[in-house]
């Protein structure tokens, strides 16, 4: 059971360096150019499509690596490198839809939002590789005792997000800590 954990949480890797490398790559061609609706950002500066692009690209990459280092985490071939794109392009989806979410409730950027700010990228990454591979996901993380996996994924998510966020600050690349 414990490989199984261990496997199924090397599997999301793609997901979570997606949302940390967009920050790395981020900060050029904001993705709504400017543009508001009802009065407000419909996303805002802080999603660009330098970071949409560099975050899913770089994580694809690392997904494509682990699959040849491990062997079993994805289906072999196309399909697999399908799944790696769709973990690292969803969890940046959904980071961008929480941010949609957020500026119509009129919270600022960087403005904490508990538990939306760390499971947006996981909801948004399980639903996305959900849709492209229904059968990768039941499989991976809600069969046969999985779900404890996926259990252990968001209870370690907070913490790495902490983590993360304290480095991207101490680094200069975000302007928040959290």
């Amino acid at each position: 059971m414990l490989t199984v954990t261990i496997l199924a949480i090397v599997a999301f890797i793609p997901a979570m360096a997606a949302n940390s490398l967009a920050v790395i790559f981020g900060g050029k061609f904001p993705i709504d150019g400017g543009t508001k609706i009802d009065g407000k950002r419909i996303l805002g500066d802080g999603k660009t499509w330098s970071g949409l692009l560099g975050g899913v690209i770089s994580a694809t990459v690392l997904g494509i690596l682990l699959s040849f280092v491990s062997g079993s985490l994805y289906p072999s071939g196309v399909e697999g490198y399908i799944i790696i794109l769709s973990l690292s392009l969803g969890a940046l989806l959904g980071d961008i839809c929480s941010s949609f979410i957020k500026r119509r409730l009129g919270r600022r950027r960087g403005q904490r939002t508990p538990l939306v700010d760390e499971y947006d990228f996981v909801v948004g990454a399980l639903l996305l590789t959900f849709i492209v591979s229904q059968t990768w996901v039941v499989e991976t993380y809600f069969v046969n005792g999985r779900w404890m996996s996926l259990l252990v994924i968001l209870m370690l998510i907070p913490l790495l997000h902490r983590a993360t966020n304290i480095i991207g600050y101490r680094l200069g690349m975000k302007k928040e800590p959290w």
